[in-house]
């Protein structure tokens, strides 16, 4: 296999922790099969249904790294993929909320990939219900643990402690109604990924730090991106001479070419839970003023592409409104997500606690002590107390 690799040739290594207390609290075992089986088996087929579709490569959802290798044996899990750096790409800065330019990208990516499942549901049922039925949840799996949910209960503390830290007019309202959010928060997560109406197959952990980005060369030709090169069969029977007229990349100055990585938690749901974890963990509240023209165009763009992959009567299958009421009904989940990492992310990468080092040495340390300082930092208490605050404003808490 290795013969035939261009050299020098650069790999990432994503390794399982070893340790029996990170391996269970991390539920290791079943996320790396997870991962595994999204990319051997998941991302494969839609794939392939895409090109049955008749969709360009170069327009296709092939947005994540190639897998050379990789092996699931309890305890010696790992995946071995192309790293996307030696082509270039590179992370956003995490501790700096988005640009609307590429929250629009991101928005548009995840509308790519959603479309797929709607596709596919409508057109080849039995395949994608194959596909789904090995997605079971793999972390709000109920009863949750109390240790778990009182480790949600404090991050709401946490985030009241942020609006009076920032206090705006109208806090008495929203902290009120975290307080009921706290009783529910554990429970609320449960319902979000249980959810079976109008469910796509979700990335599941869709931030920041997930996302790869490079500048785009005015012209590409999209050969060797780090990804698998697609053999692109020209098996396009005809479906798409009609589509080489609209090139409409308008190749801005910053215009960029995406990879998702890290799909060891992609789930079977509503795609309100990527949308909300992408938006409440990801961007601002200046950013969130324009929420709704933004879901406008994420639905423009998943019903353009569920048209394009041959859906019967897309904008039916999926309206509008029937999106904006999943957001309604199941936001809340990216704000719980918000709730637990908002405070890591916020953080420049050295000033994160070693929570490894400490997992390592001792029992379940209360990890809480480790990031204490970190929510005295003063771009968390910002981010927080908006998303607190946005998370009422439009109804979805």
């Amino acid at each position: 296999m290795f013969a035939e690799l261009p050299k020098p040739f650069s790999v990432i290594a994503k390794v399982a922790p070893t340790t029996s207390l990170r391996r269970s609290l991390y539920n290791s075992s079943a996320h790396f099969q997870r991962e595994k089986y999204v990319f051997d088996v998941v991302l494969p087929m839609f794939e392939r249904f895409q090109q049955a579709r008749g969709l360009r490569t170069a327009k296709s959802f092939a947005h994540y790294p190639s897998v050379i290798v990789s092996e699931c044996c309890e305890g010696f899990e790992y995946i071995l993929q192309r790293d996307l750096m030696a082509h270039g790409y590179r992370n956003f800065p995490r501790t700096e909320p988005l640009a609307y330019e590429d929250v629009l990208l991101v928005l548009t990516h995840l509308a790519q990939f959603h479309a797929i499942s709607f596709a596919m549901q409508q057109q080849a049922p039995d395949a994608y219900a194959q596909i789904v039925s090995e997605l079971q949840e793999t972390i709000f799996v109920p009863p949750l643990h109390s240790s778990f949910v009182d480790f949600l209960q404090r991050k709401v503390d946490y985030a009241i402690e942020t609006l009076q830290r920032n206090p705006a007019a109208g806090d008495g309202a929203v902290a009120e109604r975290l307080c009921r959010f706290r009783d529910e928060y554990g429970q609320a997560m449960v319902d979000c990924v249980q959810n079976r109406d109008d469910t796509v197959i979700c990335h599941g952990d869709c931030w920041i730090s997930n996302i790869l980005y490079r500048p785009m060369p005015a012209q590409r030709n999209g050969t060797d991106d780090g990804h698998n090169n697609n053999n692109n069969n020209n098996n396009n029977n005809g479906f798409n001479n009609h589509q080489h007229n609209h090139h409409h990349h308008h190749h801005s100055q910053n215009a960029k070419e995406l990879k998702f990585l890290d799909w060891q938690v992609a789930r079977c749901a509503t795609p309100a839970i990527d949308l909300s974890y992408f938006i409440f963990c990801c961007t601002d509240s200046e950013l969130r003023e324009r929420l709704p023209e933004l879901l406008r165009k994420y639905h423009s763009a998943l019903v353009r592409r569920m048209d394009e992959l041959g859906t019967v009567n897309g904008r039916e299958l999926f309206p509008f409104e029937r999106l904006q009421m999943h957001m309604k009904k199941y936001a809340r989940f990216g704000f719980g997500m918000a709730l637990m990492t908002l405070h890591s992310t916020c953080c420049v990468e050295k000033d994160l606690p070693n929570v490894s080092a400490a997992l390592e040495t001792t029992e379940l340390v209360d990890i809480d002590e480790l990031a204490k300082d970190m929510l005295y930092n003063p771009a968390y208490i910002k981010r927080m107390s908006g998303v607190c605050r946005d998370m009422v404003r439009f109804g979805y808490l």
